[in-house]
């Protein structure tokens, strides 16, 4: 963190005056805007967000910030600018489609300074109420203490939904992911813990229980899920996951699978098949369309060819040569089958590794992660995010909402109006999360950081933000039932040729 933005926050509330902040009669104009952490400048915001609050990056001896938006105003006092909920929220309603003009005045030797206003687009389109994700402290390989949790995205309330110190986790430890949602609801949702009491948390109609996904016929339990939005069924792949450190590569760590294939699970008779498992592709991040009736994937083709290496050893070697294409098979619901294999995006005949398709609820855009390798794209630096119409086959970046860093473990939200990534920009060893708008026509606005209460608290916060996802409301099960279930025997699922 900044020495000078710690001093600034020491001295904040001896500059804050006693009285009620006005705007000062006289002022000199600077002819440009403000340095403010976040960089909230000219972003488009919901229109029931949060207040997006910020600390003026200037020097000097006082600090007032003025919010207008047609005729109605908001001054704040202080080097670090926190805006009252209520009044807020009055601001916001007056402001709807339109613009808040923000105007920072700084005092200097010199007497007052005005910096150059810049705006808040308030969008018309509200954003889901909630999202969550996964808090992981900077390591690779320990997790002593890990968090799921939910934030009110209309306050800063936040909630754990599970943290894996509610149950003893010793020897072994108990790592928990890959939490989801179907149709961005909490009565049908799952995570997994691994390890220690090992299983996935499976949420069905509102009933929580515990299922081994392994079977006798598969590679492993159930990763990455996408539950079905109009079916009882549930797709995951199935992963040998490995890690390798980099000394040279910018990229410090490589995540590669070893084998990975694609299942679905039928929650109601328990039972799971395959949908992809070729020897020589990699298939990972299954997806379903928005009709339920196509399931999207990646896949890596990867032959063994040098035989005096292991196949993983071959994998390590040629990491770079790892280029993931995005498939799909259509999928009919009354008999079961699933359909022929069609390339939605070949990402592989362009030097190029698309991972983790995410459809918007109108079933017209994919939302997906570039880089030039490889599939786990949170550690690669080149990781942006793009859309492709999936009717027109057309695809663009999200250059409003990309950065020179790492985009990726992205979300719409069930408006398909807004999305949620992590991206690790701020200072490239945490990942912290983004919310962009994106217009009919597929296009990105400029992205901004999750607004926390106290405009410093990235600063201090020491844990990654990791699989965001929204809700439309919060999760019902507490904490400790959650735990009763991770603690339970696990459901057995049966392997099966189809999965009607």
């Amino acid at each position: 963190m900044p020495m000078k933005r710690i001093i600034g926050y020491i001295c904040a509330v001896v500059l804050a005056v006693s009285c009620t902040p006005s705007v000062p009669d006289k002022s000199t104009p600077v002819d440009a805007q403000p340095q403010i952490y976040p960089e909230y400048t000219d972003v488009t915001i919901p229109c029931n967000i949060a207040p997006l609050t910020f600390c003026i990056e200037e020097e000097g001896d006082g600090f007032v910030t003025r919010f207008s938006s047609a005729g109605n105003e908001i001054v704040v006092g202080g080097k670090e600018v926190v805006v009252g909920l209520d009044e807020w929220r009055g601001l916001l309603a007056v402001a709807n489609g339109g613009k808040i003009e923000v105007e920072v005045f700084v005092d200097s030797e010199n007497g007052w300074k005005k910096y150059l206003p810049f705006v808040f687009n308030v969008s018309e389109d509200s954003i889901d109420s909630y999202i969550s994700y996964r808090l992981i402290p900077p390591s690779y390989v320990a997790y002593e203490d890990l968090r799921i949790c939910q934030r009110n995205l209309q306050t800063y309330e936040e909630d754990v939904i599970y943290s894996n110190t509610l149950v003893p986790t010793e020897p072994d430890g108990q790592c928990i992911n890959c939490h989801a949602y179907k149709n961005h609801k909490t009565d049908n949702m799952q995570f997994h813990a691994r390890q220690h009491l090992g299983g996935t948390v499976f949420v069905h109609n509102g009933e929580a229980k515990k299922v081994n996904l392994k079977t006798d016929s598969t590679i492993s339990a159930g990763v990455y899920p996408s539950f079905n939005p109009k079916y009882d069924i549930v797709a995951y792949s199935v992963n040998n996951t490995g890690q390798v450190f980099h000394t040279k590569d910018y990229n410090k760590v490589e995540v590669q699978d070893k084998a990975s294939d694609v299942i679905v699970y039928n929650p109601v008779k328990e039972t799971v098949t395959h949908v992809a498992n070729s020897v020589d592709d990699l298939e990972v991040f299954p997806c379903w369309s928005a009709d339920g009736k196509v399931l999207y994937y990646c896949s890596a083709h990867m032959e063994h060819l040098d035989t005096t290496l292991s196949r993983e050893s071959e994998l390590v070697m040629r990491y770079k040569e790892i280029k993931y294409d995005i498939l799909s098979r259509s999928w009919n619901p009354e008999t079961g089958e699933f359909g022929a294999v069609d390339t939605v995006f070949a990402a592989s005949a362009l030097g190029k590794s698309a991972t983790f398709p995410r459809v918007s609820p109108c079933g017209r855009y994919m939302l997906f992660a570039l880089a030039e390798y490889g599939c786990f794209h949170i550690w690669h630096k080149d990781a942006d995010l793009y859309i492709l119409d999936l009717e027109t086959k057309f695809y663009w970046p999200l250059e409003k909402a990309n950065s020179e860093y790492p985009e990726s473990y992205h979300a719409w939200d069930s408006t398909g109006k807004w999305i949620l990534f992590a991206s690790r920009r701020d200072d490239t060893n945490y990942s912290r999360l983004y919310i962009a708008h994106v217009n009919n026509a597929g296009m990105a606005d400029k992205a901004f950081l999750l607004p926390q209460e106290t405009p410093g608290f990235y600063d201090f916060f020491d844990r990654s933000y990791n699989v965001p996802e929204f809700m439309v409301e919060p999760v019902k099960i507490a904490p400790h039932e959650f735990a009763e279930i991770v603690k339970s025997e696990s459901v057995n699922v049966k392997y099966v040729q189809n999965i009607k």
